[in-house]
């Protein structure tokens, strides 16, 4: 399948909309508001250099990063949860946010970072399409929950190049709790395996990512036998062929103190447990992330 057909197929999925498992039906194209609180019109909330992320994806300048507006899940600890979950950022076209990309490539950017876009495919693959068109060269990188269908990841594999999907929850009583995600672990799961069937790890002469799929593992105090859990599936699953980053700089923002259990940072005590797990369970292609 091309480009264009690829693109078009995407389209077809946002009115009724099924660009995510939640699959809420409803007729953006006329107006209606989806579960992640979005109609037609793409909205974001900033497109910079982000040097926050992992180190072969952020390079010298950082990575040429695509905050999108509103969110299909409800996380109650959102890190973003100004412009996630209440909504807050600007409209923009098409070509628009294809021209905010090519200037983020003259920054030098060292890729493409869409976050949280799922809700927004189609238009983010056309104006990804019109800047490759003008001359974007810089590899793209979807940098998601992990909370997607294999229909859509199949389509985006003509688009982006590298992977960055989460596996957040290893139990489905927790996404449901905290993010109202049905299923999560094992969509999540069918979807990183299609992320990694369609890529393979490759860097380029730079050090820097230039193809792959790295998943990160967000580090919940209080639940460090869950990241023993993830690293084990995750090794059994895909060994080598992943990388993977362990977050530990989980912040109790948002409505995460309604929650007795997410209502603080991880202690000393507890990263130093982090640092003993990632070291017993034998992780090599990876990273522990500190605040």
């Amino acid at each position: 399948m091309n480009e264009l057909t690829s693109l078009k197929e995407l389209y077809k999925l946002i009115s009724p909309c099924n660009l995510c498992p939640l699959r809420c039906n409803v007729e953006r194209l006329k107006g209606e508001i989806g579960l992640c609180n979005s109609d037609i019109f793409v909205k974001i909330s900033s497109a910079v250099l982000y040097k926050g992320e992992e180190p072969p994806l952020s390079g010298r300048f950082g990575s040429g990063t695509i905050f999108f507006s509103n969110c299909n899940l409800k996380c109650v600890y959102c890190q973003n949860y100004n412009f996630s979950q209440l909504g807050s950022g600007k409209t923009v076209s098409v070509k628009e946010l294809s021209n905010l990309m090519l200037s983020l490539e003259k920054k030098g950017a060292a890729n493409i970072n869409f976050v949280t876009a799922t809700h927004y495919a189609p238009q983010a693959m056309a104006a990804l399409t019109l800047a490759r068109e003008k001359g974007l060269k810089i590899p793209t990188v979807w940098n998601t929950i992990g909370y997607e269908t294999v229909q859509v990841i199949k389509l985006l594999n003509n688009f982006i190049d590298i992977y960055l999907p989460d596996l957040r929850y290893v139990n489905d009583e927790d996404a449901f709790k905290y993010s109202k995600a049905p299923r999560y672990f094992e969509i999540t799961l069918e979807a990183i395996k299609e992320m990694v069937k369609a890529k393979n790890i490759r860097f380029g002469t730079d050090g820097l990512l230039k193809e792959g799929v790295v998943v990160r593992y967000l580090v919940f105090p209080g639940k460090l036998d869950e990241l023993r859990i993830a690293l084990r599936l995750l090794k059994k699953e895909f060994g080598d062929s992943i990388f993977i980053s362990v977050m530990t700089q989980y912040v109790p923002v948002y409505r995460a103190h309604e929650f007795k259990e997410l209502a603080r940072k991880l202690l000393k005590e507890e990263i130093n447990e982090v640092k003993k797990i990632v070291k017993e369970e034998g992780l090599k292609n990876g990273w522990i992330q500190y605040d």
